[in-house]
């Protein structure tokens, strides 16, 4: 905004002393005139609403429909964040004044409202125009800065960075360099959270194939040690069988058979082993 003014001055400045001397005979002035000296009170007051207010009403006469009138109402509108405006008004400046010397910074703020308005594309062509016809205006490096925020809030980080890195090392003083410098950061540090991101994507990807490959290997061990104690339990039981059914079978007492009682008596608790063990390894899955 400070850049525009001085920029301006010599536009401001007259219009502010004919406001001053206005003053003294404003009564003698038609509705259009004092919507004009109102207006222009406004902007310098930085009353953008009010001075878009009254220099809308003004430059409805042919009197004061002037170049320098409609880039003050376009200034207006663009602080007072009326884009759609900003973008209409430029549009009726630039073919109504073609010979004006303002036409180039209308068309900054032109690009500058597109951008606001989410227009981008349209945005990168007229403030590339811009820069492309004036390399060597004073509102270059900011420009510069603009079509970056274009790309940039299209995910366009490359040439957006490219841009703000040209403001940043050929215009230091400017004072867009400052957001350039804070945007190439912003850049920066995105960049090394996408890096962050896909490790841990990758880190998580690997624990996730190994914690089922673990799992996996966990269930196979499970299903052996089930399978080896059934075959245990089976084994000792049908012995229990055996040895029971032959003792009964000479009716004689268990020792005949090459079998003490206590000997069959370890075999059945070997046998209760077996199954608690079972019983512990159903229930843990």
């Amino acid at each position: 905004m400070e850049l525009i003014k001085k920029t301006f001055r010599f536009i401001i400045v007259p219009v502010l002393i004919f406001t001053c001397t206005a003053a003294a005979f404003s009564q003698e002035l038609d509705a259009r005139g004092r919507s004009y000296v109102q207006g222009l009170e406004s902007y310098r007051n930085g009353d953008w609403t009010g001075a878009s207010l009254f220099l809308r009403q003004a430059v409805a006469s042919p009197v004061y429909s002037t170049a320098d009138s409609w880039y003050i109402l376009i200034l207006s509108e663009m602080y007072a964040e009326n884009y759609t405006g900003v973008v209409n008004d430029a549009d009726y400046f630039l073919s109504t004044f073609e010979d004006s010397g303002l036409g180039p910074y209308v068309s900054y703020q032109k690009g500058r409202a597109l951008h606001y308005l989410g227009q981008n594309d349209d945005a990168v062509i007229v403030l590339s125009d811009y820069c492309h016809q004036n390399p060597g205006d004073a509102m270059y490096p900011s420009a510069l800065f603009w079509l970056g925020e274009c790309f940039y809030d299209d995910y366009n980080f490359e040439t957006a960075r490219a841009l703000y890195e040209k403001v940043v090392a050929d215009f230091p003083e400017n004072e867009k360099s400052p957001d350039a410098q804070f945007k190439l950061d912003l850049i920066a540090q995105r960049e090394r959270e996408q890096k962050l991101l896909y490790l841990l994507k990758m880190t998580g990807e690997e624990y996730l194939s190994s914690r089922e490959e673990y799992e996996k290997q966990l269930r196979e061990y499970q299903t052996e040690d089930l399978v080896s104690l059934r075959r245990q339990l089976n084994a000792a039981n049908q012995r229990i069988k055996e040895l029971e059914a032959g003792a009964a079978k000479v009716q004689v007492p268990s020792a005949s058979n090459g079998v003490s009682d206590e000997e069959m008596a370890a075999l059945k608790a070997k046998a209760r082993q077996i199954q608690a063990l079972l019983d512990e390894k159903n229930g843990g899955m």
